[in-house]
């Protein structure tokens, strides 16, 4: 697969929206299977706001992306819009890279304009992708 050009901004919105509807998911499983364990943090099972179950699911939601990341550049949202997560180096990337990238990209969709940075950007980089030293392309239509 021969990536053709950078990705579009509303397609990695598209797989951002994708990725958290599955991401829906998989923290309602994982709330499931800390219930016992809530239930002896804060006495009631369904209280969800001891730090300790919150950092769980942060880092269920971190390892996520870690996962799908570090494992072929795409999460599922990504391989359904086609886009894919590379190094701009062409090195394998790193933990520490993509840890920075999950951080930046934070504000940069909270604040919107680090996620259109690229259209000003002379590399045609958002915030994240600068951050990191990674980039985000478009692997083109299927043959």
């Amino acid at each position: 697969m021969n990536p053709t050009y950078r990705a579009h901004t509303l397609r990695a919105v598209g797989a951002v929206i994708y990725d958290g509807l599955i991401m829906l998911g998989l923290l309602m499983i994982a709330g499931a299977l800390a219930l016992p364990v809530n239930r002896l943090l804060t006495g009631d099972a369904s209280d969800g706001s001891h730090p300790l179950f919150q950092i769980y699911l942060l880092l269920v939601l971190s390892g996520y992306y870690l996962y799908f990341w570090k494992r072929s550049g795409q999460t599922v949202g990504m391989k359904a819009w086609r886009l894919k997560l590379v190094a701009q180096s062409d090195e394998p990337m790193t933990i520490r890279q993509l840890l920075i990238r999950q951080v930046t990209a934070i504000p940069a969709y909270l604040l919107i304009v680090g996620v259109f940075w690229q259209y000003w950007d002379k590399d045609e980089l958002n915030w994240q992708d600068r951050a990191s030293g990674t980039r985000l392309i478009y692997l083109g239509k299927k043959k």
